[in-house]
């Protein structure tokens, strides 16, 4: 019973995608919070800026998107700071 719990844990978190407080460009690092002007500072300017709208249709953040060989890194920032770092391989 107890190897089917670890088994099951397992295959759950291999089956979502990279969740990270942190991401690194080059030798740089970007972290949660950091400022946009800072992100692309370190970054350059990202390939696709997607806006973020609630269900009035307001824009409430942006997905700044770098696309790298093997992964994707997918920003979310709200209010000039960033809330949300995912790469997806």
């Amino acid at each position: 019973m107890r190897s089917l719990v670890i088994a099951l844990t397992l295959a759950a978190s291999l089956a979502m995608p990279a969740w990270a407080q942190s991401v690194s460009f080059g030798n740089k690092l970007i972290n949660v919070g950091d400022t946009v002007g800072t992100l692309q500072h370190v970054a350059g300017k990202p390939d696709r800026i997607v806006p973020i709208q609630n269900k009035y249709g307001a824009t409430i953040a942006e997905r700044f998107e770098y696309y790298l060989t093997g992964k994707s890194v997918l920003i979310t920032i709200t209010e000039g700071k960033i809330t949300d770092i995912r790469e997806v391989f």
